[in-house]
């Protein structure tokens, strides 16, 4: 009697195990459907938080490739130093999420010091849309009318396709087919 347990085929060589490649294809096939629902939906969704801000930024650097070189080193310090700010702002947004959350959950409930976490991060919120404004403010000053309509034409590309991803996704949730174009 053979101890050895793998099993052998006439001539005495191991036998392949033939169903292992199947199993590995399937396997590999599997976790490739996988990685690509995740990067799907998160493509669907443009990546995550801050969109609006995002097709702002987006515009100006689409811009910038137009334009001439000192226009260019315009706009790009002018794009670095509201990052820089917005960066900073964002901090404290996160920071000050937490605060009002444990305003929040707070025992016993305390309605100032909740409408005061509130009334905070509003104020953060509206420092970073300043920001962003005051940062396109500085930048059309020096552009001439074809750039502005450029950028212009930029940001409603960008919300022209958020729109439509918006859209086709209600659709979806609702059960009707996407909207037609008469």
């Amino acid at each position: 009697m053979n101890s050895d347990t793998t099993s052998r085929d006439k001539a005495g060589a191991p036998k392949k195990r033939r169903w292992l490649w199947p199993l590995l294809v399937v396997s590999l096939g599997l976790n490739l459907l996988f990685v690509g629902l995740v990067a799907g939906r998160m493509w669907l969704h443009g990546g995550g938080k801050d969109r609006r801000h995002r097709i702002f930024t987006g515009a100006v650097e689409k811009l910038m490739k137009d334009l001439p070189q000192a226009k260019r080193q315009n706009a790009g310090e002018l794009l670095e130093r509201h990052r820089t700010t917005v960066r900073q702002i964002r901090k404290k947004i996160r920071e000050q999420r937490r605060i009002t959350k444990d305003a929040v959950l707070t025992e016993p409930y305390d309605e100032t010091k909740v409408s005061e976490a509130f009334a905070r991060f509003r104020e953060l919120r509206t420092g970073q849309h300043q920001s962003m404004h005051t940062m396109m403010l500085d930048l059309l000053k020096g552009l001439t009318l074809k750039e502005r309509e450029a950028l212009l034409n930029h940001i409603r590309a960008s919300f022209r396709g958020r729109w439509r991803r918006n859209r086709r996704l209600e659709g979806q949730r609702a059960g009707d087919s996407p909207p037609s174009r008469q």
